[in-house]
């Protein structure tokens, strides 16, 4: 499930969900470009800056995730 809004950036769609993933979705095609998973459940929306997506977890960290 999905509980925050998802953010959108350079042709990306951010979204982070409960099960404690986020991923990165090509808007144009619908495909996932990469996602990440981390150590609890995201009911932060992301906010993306400078090619960092920033997204609040709430295993009680923030985590900064770059594209390479």
């Amino acid at each position: 499930p999905v509980d925050t809004v998802p953010a959108v950036a350079s042709e990306t769609v951010y979204i982070g969900t409960q099960g404690g993933r986020i991923h990165a979705l090509d808007i144009a095609q619908g495909e996932t470009r990469w996602e990440h998973e981390l150590a609890g459940a995201v009911r932060s929306s992301a906010a993306v800056v400078g090619g960092a997506v920033y997204i609040g977890s709430f295993d009680g960290s923030v985590y900064a995730l770059v594209e390479e």
